[in-house]
């Protein structure tokens, strides 16, 4: 009985370290994954969310698309109002949508399962229209932001730690810096999970 013990024990274990060999950074594999995390944009950190979508092209390179969503993020224009000699600064939220392609650059170290990860891409943030109230030296002046839909590009980079062939989690930090009508770099940081459909 006792040898039946520790052969069973022997194949338990050597069927674990067969399966932590298997490289967890594969090629040709899709992912898929959601996120959530916190916007900083002029005056504080708000929560925002979002999911993207992953092509593995080697173990290094990684194309994806991603879609966010801000709650809000401060904004600031300048604007001229009736009665006053000089234009005044306008600080407002807003909330945004953001769409963009890029990659994920992978720096594998052997089969360790904690991977950092540099990131770039390029899409558009919309931003919809919205209507208010400013309070200007007492007055409430009313006023609009108008709807846009903006390039914008962001960079940053991250930790994936994958927790089997299959499933696992990441931290990510990343900046945004948007063309057109604001021009405003603002941030983001976020935690998420994947999942490796093959």
């Amino acid at each position: 009985m006792k040898t039946f013990h520790v052969c069973g024990i022997i194949l338990w274990a050597g069927m674990g370290l067969m399966a932590q060999s298997r490289s967890v950074v594969r090629s040709g594999s899709f992912e898929v994954g959601g996120f959530v995390g916190a916007s900083y944009g002029i005056d504080e950190f708000r929560w925002m969310g979002g999911a993207n979508v992953t092509y593995a092209a080697n173990k290094w390179i990684l194309p994806y698309g991603e879609f966010s969503y801000f709650p809000g993020i401060g904004r600031k224009q300048s604007r001229t109002i009736p009665g006053l000699s000089q234009p005044v600064n306008i600080n407002y939220n807003i909330p945004l949508t953001d769409f963009h392609g890029g990659v994920h650059i992978r720096m594998p170290i052997r089969e360790f399962p904690i991977v950092p990860y540099a990131v770039f891409g390029v899409g558009m943030i919309h931003a919809p229209s919205r209507q208010f109230n400013v309070n200007v030296e007492g007055i409430q002046v009313p006023f609009t932001a108008a709807a846009s839909t903006d390039p914008a590009v962001n960079f940053g980079g991250g930790l994936r730690y994958y927790i089997n062939q299959r499933v696992g989690v990441r931290a990510e930090a990343k900046a945004y810096k948007p063309g057109g009508q604001f021009k405003e770099t603002f941030g983001k940081v976020e935690f998420g999970f994947f999942v490796q459909l093959r």
